[in-house]
């Protein structure tokens, strides 16, 4: 586990516990949004053109360099602009991207670039636009966070003038996911060269395949992307303009997009979410998750490194206060580490395998037996949290409640709102923390892509150290099985081991959210917004 990676989960953290915990539901139809059979991944089809609009993110865009975009408003800005080789669809199926994707055998990956894909300046995307853009994910002088992606790939090689080749060491059948992701996107070569540091920042910008374009960026008014009239693809750029900008005051925010000067945003944030229900000059839509709220047991050596001690926490804890107080019921249930809208393959054999998981039901006096059973009676958890974000000092509160009600003391490492990411990147700031809340999600719509951030022993999150050779076997024995039934069975039995284990303690499945003007639609609706273009068909009604 490299810093690098640590530093990309934690932000990823973060930013989600900040961000991403707003769901409510849908002001198109407000019967159809509750639960995840009725999610919708997109918002209906826009039949107009669309003046300039305001995107709105929970804090300005740091970087649309892809080798560091790693948190929700740098992927919203990123993903306006840059294609992956492989395409994740809104229902988060893969499809061809700008690039075809074929196994000759199971450790050789062919990838045919489209003979019509170009570059914003007319030049074709070439086989050593995509080798550059893939070696320079996996560099490790350059300290990008994908590094591990590519951790099964051998060699990458240009074998025609618009064909790659990839060597892996061992099949990798998670490798198109990632390609469909920001670890796939293409780079111009010379683009790139030239600017040097100043490529992915406000004077450098991006050059790109997208079918908007970069145009502007200045950190007091945001990004600007324009429709890109030449785009080789199949979409429909109407909006004039599209300003992607920070606006860190939820109450600002929700009164711009009641006035109709921000034309949208997402994930919004929580507290107002109900309020914008309500509201008839914006449209609330929630489609497909991949993020997990969970209690991330860091400390495997304190009281939580009994496995009872935290079987009997997850017992006693009361999920549909969170579910009711943090998501306003717009989450699903907790019955795996995965969320169900990471169900993209096999969809049917993971849901019905989900389904039969058994409910995370309060049960205090199983609780309170394995507490005895462990002689954990009177023994202190210490908790990472910050007061300072709501849904987090809200999940710490209710574990804390938890544990007292079965004989564990709780103790608060309270952190300020900046600082909280610490317990994420700097292994200092865990020292005497046994767990902390947050909301994480993998690159791409597999229930394996999180997990194997998780509960592999060199998994990006796994602060703990947990290892179970078990798990290991299931998850490895997946990740290189090409059938995807197959794949499901060796991931569902992975995930329910896991649950047995509880190396994290999930609390809640959370739905993804926009928020958008009346006027405005056509935006991606679920969570493949994050790593692929979102805003293709937005324009107006």
């Amino acid at each position: 586990m490299t810093r690098n990676n640590l530093v990309r989960a934690g932000a990823l953290l973060l930013a989600c516990s900040v961000a991403a915990v707003g769901c409510g539901r849908s002001a198109d139809d407000p019967s159809t949004s509750r639960t995840a059979g009725d999610l919708r991944p997109t918002t209906a089809a826009a039949t107009k053109d669309a003046d300039a609009i305001t995107w709105a993110v929970y804090r300005d865009v740091q970087t649309i360099d892809p080798l560091y975009v790693f948190d929700y408003p740098d992927n919203t800005a990123l993903t306006l602009f840059c294609e992956s080789l492989l395409r994740t669809q809104p229902d988060g199926t893969i499809a061809d991207g700008i690039a075809s994707l074929s196994r000759t055998d199971p450790t050789t990956v062919v990838l045919d670039v489209n003979a019509d894909a170009t570059f914003w300046d007319g030049s074709p995307v070439t086989a050593d636009d995509v080798v550059y853009s893939l070696e320079r994910q996996r560099d490790p002088e350059l300290g990008g966070f994908y590094g591990q992606a590519f951790s099964r790939v051998d060699t990458i090689e240009a074998t025609g003038d618009r064909q790659v080749t990839l060597t892996l060491k061992q099949a990798d059948y998670w490798l198109d996911g990632e390609l469909a992701s920001v670890p796939g996107i293409v780079v111009q070569k010379k683009y790139v060269e030239a600017k040097g540091a100043d490529y992915g920042t406000p004077s450098g910008g991006v050059m790109c395949s997208g079918a908007y374009r970069f145009d502007s960026w200045s950190p007091a008014s945001g990004v600007v992307a324009v429709p890109n009239d030449d785009y080789w693809g199949e979409a429909d750029a109407r909006v004039a303009k599209i300003t992607v900008k920070g606006v860190v005051d939820e109450a600002a925010l929700t009164s711009a997009l009641i006035a109709g000067e921000i034309g949208g945003t997402y994930p919004p944030a929580i507290s107002t979410l109900p309020v914008l229900e309500d509201n008839d000059a914006v449209t609330v839509t929630q489609g497909p998750g991949y993020a997990t709220a969970a209690l991330v047991i860091s400390n495997l050596k304190g009281t939580l490194g009994d496995v009872k001690v935290r079987q009997a926490l997850s017992l006693a804890l009361d999920r549909d206060g969170i579910v009711e107080n943090v998501y306003h019921g717009a989450a699903t249930d907790a019955r795996w580490l995965a969320n169900p809208g990471t169900f993209a393959s096999a969809r049917e054999t993971y849901q019905a395998a989900y389904d039969d998981s058994p409910a995370l039901e309060q049960d205090l006096d199983r609780a309170k037996a394995l507490v005895e059973e462990a002689g954990a009676k009177g023994r202190t958890i210490t908790i990472g949290m910050s007061s300072a974000i709501p849904d987090i000092a809200y999940t710490a509160g209710a574990f804390r409640t938890a544990a007292e009600k079965i004989g564990l003391e709780v103790e608060f490492e309270s952190v300020s709102a900046d600082a909280f990411i610490n317990f994420f990147i700097d292994p200092k700031a865990r020292e005497g923390v046994d767990a902390f809340p947050t909301v994480t999600y993998g690159d791409y719509a597999d229930p394996a892509a999180l997990s194997a951030t998780v509960v592999l022993p060199d998994g990006a999150q796994n602060y703990s150290g947990f290892d179970d050779p078990e798990v290991t076997r299931l998850m490895e024995e997946a990740r290189g099985t090409e059938d995807a039934e197959a794949r499901a069975e060796l991931v569902i039995e992975a995930q329910q081991r896991t649950m047995e284990l509880l190396p994290w303690i999930p609390t809640a499945q959370p739905n993804a959210v926009v928020v958008t003007g009346k006027d405005l639609t056509g935006a991606v609706s679920s969570f493949a917004y994050m790593s692929a273009p979102w805003a293709e068909h937005l324009g107006a009604r």
